[in-house]
């Protein structure tokens, strides 16, 4: 249990292995497909800071939601609406300069 990565690598090999291959792969560092071997750091930062501007509301977000109460039922849905395409609208930015869509455009 030195490392969360041998535990997680550890977890997910098949159950038909004996702990000496699982200690074998995880010494071995030659990313042969376990969980963490497709990652890249910098990338899961980029991401961090996505899913920070999703969290943070804006006024204006904080502005619809104060209203909502006030709107007849049959409104209600629309400044649901409204709110998840500002927060699509506020991220889009991110994830074009965090290069997440350059695979996309």
């Amino acid at each position: 249990m030195d490392n969360i990565e041998d535990i997680l690598r550890a977890l997910t090999e098949d159950s038909d292995s004996d702990s000496e291959d699982i200690s074998e792969t995880s010494d071995s560092g030659s990313g042969d497909g376990g969980l963490f071997s497709g990652l890249d750091p910098e990338m899961l930062i980029k991401l961090l800071s996505v899913f920070e501007a999703l969290n943070q509301p804006s006024d204006s977000e904080r502005f619809l939601l104060a209203l909502k109460p006030l709107l007849r039922e049959e409104n209600r849905p629309k400044i649901d609406s409204a709110l998840r395409m500002m927060k699509l609208f506020s991220v889009l930015p991110l994830l074009r300069d965090g290069g997440f869509l350059n695979k996309l455009l």
